[in-house]
Protein backbone atom coordinates (compact mmCIF):
# COMPACT_ATOMS: atom_id res chain seq x y z
CA UNK A 1 0.00 0.00 0.00
CA UNK A 2 1.46 3.25 -1.14
CA UNK A 3 1.59 6.58 1.36
CA UNK A 4 -0.41 9.55 0.73
CA UNK A 5 0.95 12.19 -1.26
CA UNK A 6 0.94 15.93 0.66
CA UNK A 7 -1.16 17.42 -2.32
CA UNK A 8 -3.66 14.49 -2.26
CA UNK A 9 -3.99 15.20 1.69
CA UNK A 10 -4.47 18.85 0.41
CA UNK A 11 -7.64 18.24 -1.94
CA UNK A 12 -8.59 15.58 0.59
CA UNK A 13 -8.95 18.63 3.80
CA UNK A 14 -9.90 21.00 1.17
CA UNK A 15 -13.41 18.76 -0.03
CA UNK A 16 -13.90 17.39 3.39
CA UNK A 17 -13.68 20.70 6.01
CA UNK A 18 -13.13 23.54 3.63
CA UNK A 19 -16.08 22.92 0.92
CA UNK A 20 -19.13 25.46 2.54
CA UNK A 21 -22.14 23.09 1.18
CA UNK A 22 -24.18 22.64 4.03
CA UNK A 23 -24.44 26.40 5.48
CA UNK A 24 -21.65 25.88 8.76
CA UNK A 25 -20.67 28.94 10.32
CA UNK A 26 -16.81 29.50 9.87
CA UNK A 27 -15.96 28.61 13.19
CA UNK A 28 -17.73 25.03 12.97
CA UNK A 29 -15.61 24.62 9.87
CA UNK A 30 -12.33 25.73 11.55
CA UNK A 31 -12.74 23.62 13.85
CA UNK A 32 -13.84 20.71 12.26
CA UNK A 33 -10.94 21.10 9.52
CA UNK A 34 -8.48 21.12 12.34
CA UNK A 35 -9.98 18.06 13.91
CA UNK A 36 -9.81 16.43 10.17
CA UNK A 37 -6.54 17.49 10.18
CA UNK A 38 -5.11 15.58 13.43
CA UNK A 39 -6.87 13.18 12.89
CA UNK A 40 -5.18 12.70 9.44
CA UNK A 41 -1.51 13.34 10.26
CA UNK A 42 -2.23 10.54 12.59
CA UNK A 43 -3.40 8.34 10.48
CA UNK A 44 -0.41 9.32 8.36
CA UNK A 45 2.40 9.07 10.98
CA UNK A 46 1.28 5.34 11.98
CA UNK A 47 1.13 4.04 8.47
CA UNK A 48 4.64 5.17 7.74
CA UNK A 49 6.05 4.32 11.17
CA UNK A 50 7.97 0.62 11.06
CA UNK A 51 5.74 -2.27 12.38
CA UNK A 52 7.36 -3.18 16.30
CA UNK A 53 6.98 -6.19 17.79
CA UNK A 54 4.97 -6.86 20.80
CA UNK A 55 6.55 -6.94 23.43
CA UNK A 56 6.07 -10.11 26.19
CA UNK A 57 7.52 -11.65 29.22
CA UNK A 58 9.91 -14.62 29.28
CA UNK A 59 8.24 -18.13 29.66
CA UNK A 60 8.26 -19.86 32.54
CA UNK A 61 8.78 -23.43 32.64
CA UNK A 62 7.45 -25.47 35.95
CA UNK A 63 9.78 -27.82 37.39
CA UNK A 64 8.73 -30.57 39.11
CA UNK A 65 11.86 -30.23 41.69
CA UNK A 66 10.54 -32.31 44.23
CA UNK A 67 9.15 -35.41 42.27
CA UNK A 68 12.90 -35.37 41.08
CA UNK A 69 14.33 -35.55 44.10
CA UNK A 70 12.79 -38.28 44.69
CA UNK A 71 12.74 -40.18 42.02
CA UNK A 72 16.89 -39.54 42.47
CA UNK A 73 16.76 -40.55 45.93
CA UNK A 74 14.79 -44.03 44.72
CA UNK A 75 16.83 -44.66 41.82
CA UNK A 76 19.96 -44.85 43.33
CA UNK A 77 20.51 -43.79 47.08
CA UNK A 78 17.53 -45.34 49.00
CA UNK A 79 18.05 -48.45 51.26
CA UNK A 80 16.48 -50.28 48.51
CA UNK A 81 17.57 -48.44 45.15
CA UNK A 82 16.31 -49.45 41.97
CA UNK A 83 19.40 -49.66 40.57
CA UNK A 84 22.37 -51.45 41.79
CA UNK A 85 25.81 -50.17 43.39
CA UNK A 86 27.75 -51.69 40.14
CA UNK A 87 25.15 -49.64 38.00
CA UNK A 88 26.08 -46.97 40.13
CA UNK A 89 29.58 -47.45 39.99
CA UNK A 90 29.66 -47.31 35.80
CA UNK A 91 26.94 -44.18 35.87
CA UNK A 92 29.01 -42.06 38.22
CA UNK A 93 32.39 -43.44 37.64
CA UNK A 94 33.01 -44.00 41.53
CA UNK A 95 31.84 -45.55 44.29
CA UNK A 96 28.45 -44.28 46.36
CA UNK A 97 30.36 -43.92 49.40
CA UNK A 98 32.96 -41.46 47.85
CA UNK A 99 30.07 -39.42 46.31
CA UNK A 100 28.15 -39.22 49.03
CA UNK A 101 31.59 -37.64 50.92
CA UNK A 102 31.90 -35.42 48.46
CA UNK A 103 28.42 -33.69 48.57
CA UNK A 104 28.43 -33.58 52.14
CA UNK A 105 31.99 -31.74 52.37
CA UNK A 106 30.74 -29.31 48.97
CA UNK A 107 27.80 -28.94 51.30
CA UNK A 108 29.58 -28.00 54.59
CA UNK A 109 31.60 -25.90 52.77
CA UNK A 110 29.69 -24.09 50.30
CA UNK A 111 26.57 -22.17 50.29
CA UNK A 112 25.46 -22.77 46.56
CA UNK A 113 25.26 -26.86 47.30
CA UNK A 114 22.81 -26.32 50.48
CA UNK A 115 19.09 -26.24 49.45
CA UNK A 116 17.71 -22.66 50.13
CA UNK A 117 14.01 -21.31 49.22
CA UNK A 118 13.91 -18.97 45.80
CA UNK A 119 12.38 -15.75 45.10
CA UNK A 120 8.85 -17.23 45.08
CA UNK A 121 9.49 -19.83 48.07
CA UNK A 122 9.48 -22.24 46.69
CA UNK A 123 12.91 -24.95 47.81
CA UNK A 124 15.39 -25.39 45.15
CA UNK A 125 17.84 -27.96 44.20
CA UNK A 126 19.40 -30.03 46.79
CA UNK A 127 23.35 -30.69 46.98
CA UNK A 128 22.73 -34.41 45.63
CA UNK A 129 21.40 -33.00 42.37
CA UNK A 130 23.70 -30.42 41.58
CA UNK A 131 26.29 -32.99 42.33
CA UNK A 132 24.70 -35.52 40.22
CA UNK A 133 24.38 -33.23 37.45
CA UNK A 134 27.81 -31.65 37.65
CA UNK A 135 29.13 -35.66 37.57
CA UNK A 136 26.89 -36.30 34.30
CA UNK A 137 28.36 -33.73 32.50
CA UNK A 138 31.77 -34.30 33.13
CA UNK A 139 31.07 -38.24 32.47
CA UNK A 140 29.43 -38.42 29.74
CA UNK A 141 30.59 -35.05 27.72
CA UNK A 142 27.14 -33.64 27.22
CA UNK A 143 25.36 -30.37 26.93
CA UNK A 144 24.14 -28.58 29.60
CA UNK A 145 20.65 -28.75 28.98
CA UNK A 146 20.52 -32.65 29.01
CA UNK A 147 19.81 -32.15 32.58
CA UNK A 148 16.54 -31.42 31.96
CA UNK A 149 14.23 -34.21 31.42
CA UNK A 150 15.27 -36.15 34.31
CA UNK A 151 16.74 -33.95 37.22
CA UNK A 152 14.16 -30.92 36.04
CA UNK A 153 17.30 -28.71 35.92
CA UNK A 154 17.60 -25.76 33.49
CA UNK A 155 20.62 -24.92 31.08
CA UNK A 156 21.32 -21.71 33.19
CA UNK A 157 21.49 -23.94 37.28
CA UNK A 158 23.30 -26.87 35.25
CA UNK A 159 26.30 -24.48 33.88
CA UNK A 160 26.32 -22.88 37.38
CA UNK A 161 26.27 -25.97 39.25
CA UNK A 162 29.71 -27.57 37.04
CA UNK A 163 31.54 -24.28 37.40
CA UNK A 164 31.09 -24.68 41.32
CA UNK A 165 31.64 -27.86 41.59
CA UNK A 166 34.60 -27.82 39.76
CA UNK A 167 36.01 -24.89 41.86
CA UNK A 168 34.62 -27.22 45.26
CA UNK A 169 37.19 -29.96 44.34
CA UNK A 170 40.01 -28.16 43.50
CA UNK A 171 39.36 -26.03 46.78
CA UNK A 172 38.38 -28.70 49.24
CA UNK A 173 41.03 -31.98 47.66
CA UNK A 174 43.50 -30.19 46.01
CA UNK A 175 45.89 -29.90 48.32
CA UNK A 176 45.63 -33.54 49.43
CA UNK A 177 44.70 -35.17 45.93
CA UNK A 178 47.49 -33.48 44.16
CA UNK A 179 50.35 -33.12 46.42
CA UNK A 180 53.75 -33.49 45.63
CA UNK A 181 54.87 -37.01 47.21
CA UNK A 182 56.67 -36.81 50.44
CA UNK A 183 59.91 -38.89 51.51
CA UNK A 184 57.45 -42.27 52.45
CA UNK A 185 56.08 -41.75 49.37
CA UNK A 186 58.87 -41.62 47.11
CA UNK A 187 60.16 -45.03 49.14
CA UNK A 188 56.78 -46.58 48.29
CA UNK A 189 57.02 -45.76 44.39
CA UNK A 190 60.52 -46.69 44.07
CA UNK A 191 59.91 -50.35 45.68
CA UNK A 192 57.06 -50.87 43.54
CA UNK A 193 58.32 -49.43 40.63
CA UNK A 194 61.50 -51.46 40.83
CA UNK A 195 59.62 -54.62 41.39
CA UNK A 196 57.45 -53.83 38.44
CA UNK A 197 59.34 -52.40 35.69
CA UNK A 198 63.07 -53.06 37.28
CA UNK A 199 64.24 -49.69 37.74
CA UNK A 200 65.39 -48.31 40.92
CA UNK A 201 64.92 -44.55 41.54
CA UNK A 202 61.86 -44.09 39.20
CA UNK A 203 59.17 -41.59 40.36
CA UNK A 204 57.01 -41.80 37.07
CA UNK A 205 56.70 -40.84 33.59
CA UNK A 206 56.44 -37.47 32.10
CA UNK A 207 54.14 -36.68 29.06
CA UNK A 208 51.89 -33.95 27.33
CA UNK A 209 48.40 -34.80 26.34
CA UNK A 210 46.43 -31.73 24.27
CA UNK A 211 42.60 -30.85 24.45
CA UNK A 212 40.99 -29.68 21.94
CA UNK A 213 39.00 -25.86 22.34
CA UNK A 214 36.41 -26.00 20.06
CA UNK A 215 35.11 -21.84 21.25
CA UNK A 216 39.04 -20.54 21.33
CA UNK A 217 38.55 -16.79 20.29
CA UNK A 218 39.63 -15.63 16.47
CA UNK A 219 42.40 -13.43 17.91
CA UNK A 220 44.22 -16.65 19.42
CA UNK A 221 43.56 -19.51 17.20
CA UNK A 222 47.19 -18.50 15.72
CA UNK A 223 49.37 -19.16 19.21
CA UNK A 224 46.67 -22.31 20.07
CA UNK A 225 47.05 -23.98 16.90
CA UNK A 226 49.61 -26.74 15.68
CA UNK A 227 50.36 -28.66 12.85
CA UNK A 228 49.71 -32.18 14.33
CA UNK A 229 46.64 -31.08 15.70
CA UNK A 230 43.10 -30.69 13.79
CA UNK A 231 42.25 -27.23 15.65
CA UNK A 232 43.18 -24.91 19.08
CA UNK A 233 44.22 -27.23 22.01
CA UNK A 234 45.72 -26.20 25.40
CA UNK A 235 48.22 -28.50 26.93
CA UNK A 236 48.51 -30.53 29.84
CA UNK A 237 51.77 -32.05 32.01
CA UNK A 238 51.66 -34.86 33.89
CA UNK A 239 53.50 -37.18 35.86
CA UNK A 240 52.04 -40.62 36.87
CA UNK A 241 53.41 -43.38 38.60
CA UNK A 242 52.43 -47.31 37.74
CA UNK A 243 49.45 -47.16 39.85
CA UNK A 244 47.92 -44.35 37.32
CA UNK A 245 48.34 -41.61 40.13
CA UNK A 246 49.13 -38.15 38.63
CA UNK A 247 51.35 -36.50 41.24
CA UNK A 248 52.20 -33.27 39.39
CA UNK A 249 49.88 -31.94 36.90
CA UNK A 250 50.10 -28.57 34.75
CA UNK A 251 47.53 -27.27 32.44
CA UNK A 252 46.99 -24.51 30.72
CA UNK A 253 49.94 -23.83 28.18
CA UNK A 254 48.67 -22.88 24.18
CA UNK A 255 48.67 -26.19 22.33
CA UNK A 256 51.66 -24.34 19.68
CA UNK A 257 54.34 -25.14 22.25
CA UNK A 258 56.14 -28.42 22.15
CA UNK A 259 56.72 -30.54 25.36
CA UNK A 260 59.94 -28.81 25.64
CA UNK A 261 58.34 -25.27 26.16
CA UNK A 262 55.89 -26.66 28.58
CA UNK A 263 58.58 -28.14 30.59
CA UNK A 264 60.26 -25.23 30.99
CA UNK A 265 57.77 -22.99 32.30
CA UNK A 266 56.30 -25.32 34.52
CA UNK A 267 56.07 -25.56 38.18
CA UNK A 268 57.94 -29.02 38.32
CA UNK A 269 60.77 -26.90 36.68
CA UNK A 270 60.48 -24.31 39.18
CA UNK A 271 60.30 -27.09 42.34
CA UNK A 272 63.72 -28.77 41.64
CA UNK A 273 65.38 -25.43 40.75
CA UNK A 274 64.41 -23.90 44.53
CA UNK A 275 65.11 -26.92 46.48
CA UNK A 276 61.33 -27.64 47.16
CA UNK A 277 61.14 -30.90 45.24
CA UNK A 278 60.72 -34.18 47.38
CA UNK A 279 63.99 -35.82 47.20
CA UNK A 280 64.63 -39.62 48.29
CA UNK A 281 68.40 -41.28 47.39
CA UNK A 282 68.77 -44.87 45.50
CA UNK A 283 71.15 -46.85 44.20
CA UNK A 284 71.76 -48.02 40.80
CA UNK A 285 73.86 -50.97 39.50
CA UNK A 286 76.00 -49.93 43.14
CA UNK A 287 76.55 -46.60 42.79
CA UNK A 288 74.42 -43.90 44.72
CA UNK A 289 72.18 -41.01 43.61
CA UNK A 290 70.55 -38.18 45.68
CA UNK A 291 67.62 -38.48 44.09
CA UNK A 292 65.32 -40.06 41.71
CA UNK A 293 64.21 -39.21 38.03
CA UNK A 294 61.34 -39.49 35.65
CA UNK A 295 60.95 -41.80 32.30
CA UNK A 296 60.67 -39.23 29.45
CA UNK A 297 60.31 -39.68 25.03
CA UNK A 298 63.29 -38.19 23.22
CA UNK A 299 62.26 -34.92 22.44
CA UNK A 300 63.09 -34.03 26.26
CA UNK A 301 66.66 -32.64 27.45
CA UNK A 302 69.54 -34.84 28.46
CA UNK A 303 68.40 -33.57 32.41
CA UNK A 304 69.84 -35.21 35.23
CA UNK A 305 66.00 -35.80 36.12
CA UNK A 306 65.09 -37.52 32.91
CA UNK A 307 65.80 -41.09 31.66
CA UNK A 308 65.27 -41.28 28.22
CA UNK A 309 65.55 -44.39 25.83
CA UNK A 310 68.35 -45.16 22.76
CA UNK A 311 67.49 -44.05 19.83
CA UNK A 312 69.95 -46.25 17.68
CA UNK A 313 70.63 -49.37 20.41
CA UNK A 314 73.74 -51.07 18.70
CA UNK A 315 74.09 -54.76 21.21
CA UNK A 316 71.65 -56.36 23.45
CA UNK A 317 71.70 -54.40 26.44
CA UNK A 318 70.58 -51.65 24.86
CA UNK A 319 68.23 -52.67 22.86
CA UNK A 320 66.92 -54.72 26.07
CA UNK A 321 66.95 -51.40 27.89
CA UNK A 322 64.79 -49.60 25.12
CA UNK A 323 62.06 -51.98 25.83
CA UNK A 324 62.17 -52.13 29.23
CA UNK A 325 62.27 -47.90 29.31
CA UNK A 326 59.31 -47.56 26.47
CA UNK A 327 57.29 -50.53 27.99
CA UNK A 328 57.21 -48.55 31.50
CA UNK A 329 56.82 -45.12 29.83
CA UNK A 330 53.54 -46.37 29.22
CA UNK A 331 52.63 -45.37 32.83
CA UNK A 332 51.02 -42.06 31.37
CA UNK A 333 49.91 -42.97 28.36
CA UNK A 334 47.61 -45.48 30.23
CA UNK A 335 46.83 -42.67 32.48
CA UNK A 336 45.84 -40.10 29.95
CA UNK A 337 43.54 -43.14 28.58
CA UNK A 338 41.77 -43.99 31.91
CA UNK A 339 40.98 -39.87 32.01
CA UNK A 340 39.47 -39.50 28.84
CA UNK A 341 37.98 -42.46 29.09
CA UNK A 342 36.37 -41.78 32.89
CA UNK A 343 35.93 -38.42 31.84
CA UNK A 344 34.63 -37.71 28.30
CA UNK A 345 34.40 -33.93 29.32
CA UNK A 346 37.82 -34.01 28.54
CA UNK A 347 37.75 -36.08 25.71
CA UNK A 348 35.49 -34.74 23.65
CA UNK A 349 36.67 -30.82 22.28
CA UNK A 350 35.76 -28.17 24.92
CA UNK A 351 33.17 -25.78 24.60
CA UNK A 352 33.96 -23.59 27.15
CA UNK A 353 34.35 -19.52 26.49
CA UNK A 354 37.00 -19.21 29.64
CA UNK A 355 40.29 -20.53 30.02
CA UNK A 356 40.18 -20.64 33.39
CA UNK A 357 36.80 -22.87 33.05
CA UNK A 358 38.85 -25.21 31.51
CA UNK A 359 41.45 -25.49 33.86
CA UNK A 360 39.13 -25.76 36.95
CA UNK A 361 37.33 -29.00 35.05
CA UNK A 362 40.56 -30.68 33.81
CA UNK A 363 42.35 -30.62 38.00
CA UNK A 364 38.94 -31.36 39.34
CA UNK A 365 38.78 -34.73 36.71
CA UNK A 366 42.27 -35.35 37.69
CA UNK A 367 41.78 -35.03 41.35
CA UNK A 368 38.68 -37.52 41.28
CA UNK A 369 40.56 -39.64 39.75
CA UNK A 370 42.84 -40.59 42.05
CA UNK A 371 40.20 -39.99 45.04
CA UNK A 372 38.65 -43.12 42.90
CA UNK A 373 42.05 -44.87 43.04
CA UNK A 374 42.36 -44.36 46.61
CA UNK A 375 38.92 -45.33 47.49
CA UNK A 376 39.05 -48.75 45.61
CA UNK A 377 42.40 -49.33 47.37
CA UNK A 378 44.44 -49.45 44.15
CA UNK A 379 46.85 -46.33 45.09
CA UNK A 380 50.15 -47.09 45.90
CA UNK A 381 50.06 -44.31 48.71
CA UNK A 382 47.09 -45.13 50.75
CA UNK A 383 48.10 -43.50 54.18
CA UNK A 384 47.90 -39.71 53.96
CA UNK A 385 50.09 -37.79 56.24
CA UNK A 386 48.84 -33.76 56.22
CA UNK A 387 52.16 -32.83 58.34
CA UNK A 388 54.12 -34.07 55.77
CA UNK A 389 52.52 -32.46 53.33
CA UNK A 390 52.78 -29.20 54.88
CA UNK A 391 56.31 -28.85 55.51
CA UNK A 392 57.57 -25.36 54.76
CA UNK A 393 60.80 -25.08 52.89
CA UNK A 394 63.08 -21.79 53.02
CA UNK A 395 63.59 -19.32 50.33
CA UNK A 396 66.33 -20.56 48.37
CA UNK A 397 69.35 -18.20 47.97
CA UNK A 398 70.38 -16.78 43.88
CA UNK A 399 72.85 -18.87 44.70
CA UNK A 400 71.62 -21.96 45.54
CA UNK A 401 69.12 -21.22 42.77
CA UNK A 402 72.56 -21.01 40.12
CA UNK A 403 73.65 -24.26 42.01
CA UNK A 404 70.65 -26.28 41.68
CA UNK A 405 69.77 -25.19 37.76
CA UNK A 406 73.50 -26.52 37.15
CA UNK A 407 72.82 -30.01 38.78
CA UNK A 408 69.70 -30.27 36.75
CA UNK A 409 71.43 -29.73 33.60
CA UNK A 410 74.97 -31.71 33.82
CA UNK A 411 74.66 -33.98 31.09
CA UNK A 412 77.46 -36.30 32.52
CA UNK A 413 75.01 -37.06 35.54
CA UNK A 414 72.56 -38.72 32.98
CA UNK A 415 74.67 -40.25 30.84
CA UNK A 416 76.02 -42.14 33.85
CA UNK A 417 72.41 -42.88 35.27
CA UNK A 418 71.50 -44.52 31.98
CA UNK A 419 74.89 -46.40 31.81
CA UNK A 420 74.16 -47.79 35.43
CA UNK A 421 70.46 -48.38 34.85
CA UNK A 422 70.67 -50.05 31.69
CA UNK A 423 73.53 -52.46 33.56
CA UNK A 424 70.90 -53.13 36.63
CA UNK A 425 67.83 -53.97 34.22
CA UNK A 426 70.10 -56.43 32.95
CA UNK A 427 71.16 -57.99 35.36
CA UNK A 428 67.97 -58.47 36.72
CA UNK A 429 65.86 -59.57 33.59
CA UNK A 430 64.30 -62.98 33.73
CA UNK A 431 66.46 -65.58 32.40
CA UNK A 432 64.52 -69.05 31.69
CA UNK A 433 66.09 -72.00 33.03
CA UNK A 434 67.76 -73.98 30.66
CA UNK A 435 65.12 -76.98 30.37
CA UNK A 436 62.29 -74.42 29.21
CA UNK A 437 64.75 -73.40 26.12
CA UNK A 438 64.97 -76.76 25.24
CA UNK A 439 61.66 -77.51 25.78
CA UNK A 440 60.47 -74.49 23.73
CA UNK A 441 62.95 -75.31 20.98
CA UNK A 442 61.64 -78.86 20.42
CA UNK A 443 58.03 -77.26 20.71
CA UNK A 444 59.48 -74.95 17.60
CA UNK A 445 61.09 -78.21 16.02
CA UNK A 446 57.82 -80.34 15.92
CA UNK A 447 55.58 -77.55 14.64
CA UNK A 448 57.94 -76.80 11.34
CA UNK A 449 57.91 -80.48 10.88
CA UNK A 450 54.23 -80.62 10.96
Amino acid sequence: MDSPSSSSMLNYCYHEFFADGDGSTDEEVEQEAVTGACKLAMRYAEHCRRPQAKKGKRGYIERDRRGAHDRLMKDYFDEEPTYSNEMFRRRFRMSKRLFLRIVHDLEANYDFFKQKADARGELGFTGIQKCTSALRILAYGNTTDINDEYLKMGEKTTRDSLEHFCRGIIDVYGARYLRTPTWEDLQKIYEVHNAEHGLPGMIGSIDCMHWRWDNCPTAWRGQHTRGDQKGPTIILQAVASQDLWVWSAYFGVVGSCNDINVFEQSPLLEEWISGKAPKASFYANGNYYPHGYYLSDGIYPRYSIFVKTYSDPFDEKRAYFKKVQESSRKDIERCFGVLKQRWHYLRNPCRAWSKQKMRDAMYACIIMHNMILEDEGKAICQNYVPEAVQEEHPQASMEERVNNARELRYEPYHSQLMVDLLHHAWSVRYVPPEGEEETEDEGEESEDEN
